[in-house]
């Protein structure tokens, strides 16, 4: 009989395939991290131009549906429209029974909205309230509201509402840098 000598192997890793192993994975983290969080900042841009969209078609079905005159603004309950153009902060929408373009209690509120995060949003500084009249007008100049993010103006987009109400969505690569810093760095 002859001797073989133990052929069995140890089922682990060399000290070479695990640093190999670990060289790669820190190669796809490098590359791939930047790229999901530019997803991540893609996805907040679309979340918040559909809710900013979603919620001035509300106002403008509101106007239609219940017969009134209805306005969307930069504001909250407790303060009412801001008179700002900066929308960063929140908006309501609420019937405005007695036409003065203030929400006061008992106007009906259809929606308030806290502001968004990494969002930097303004409207046309001639039209930051944005009144639907209950034929779902929007009367006045046409109106923008421009949404940006940490990637700056090249990204920025914005909603415009046309007298008639209709509303649509456009890009904004002309948005003043006040309104929308770079990122740094």
């Amino acid at each position: 009989m002859e001797h073989q000598p133990n052929a069995r192997r140890s089922p682990g890793f060399t000290l070479l395939e695990l640093l190999l192993a670990i060289s790669i994975a820190a190669i796809l983290l490098i590359i791939g991290i930047p790229a999901f969080q530019d997803f991540g900042t893609r996805q907040r841009m679309d979340a918040a131009i559909n809710a900013l969209h979603g919620h001035l078609t509300l106002a403008r079905n509101a106007a239609i549906r219940f017969n009134a005159h209805v306005i969307i603004c930069p504001g909250d309950i407790r303060q009412g429209c801001t008179g700002s153009s900066d929308w960063s902060e929140g908006w309501i929408v609420f019937n405005d029974f007695n036409g003065d373009s203030q929400y006061q209690n008992p106007e009906p509120v259809h929606h308030v909205e806290a502001g968004l995060e990494q969002m930097v949003i303004h409207s046309s500084s001639g039209r930051q309230n944005l009144h639907f009249f209950p034929n779902g007008s929007a009367p006045g100049s046409n109106g923008s509201i421009t949404l940006c993010d940490r990637r700056g103006p090249a990204h920025a987009r914005k909603l415009v509402i046309s007298n008639i109400g209709r509303i649509r969505r456009d890009e904004a690569p002309e948005l003043d840098e006040r309104y929308c810093p770079p990122a740094s760095g």
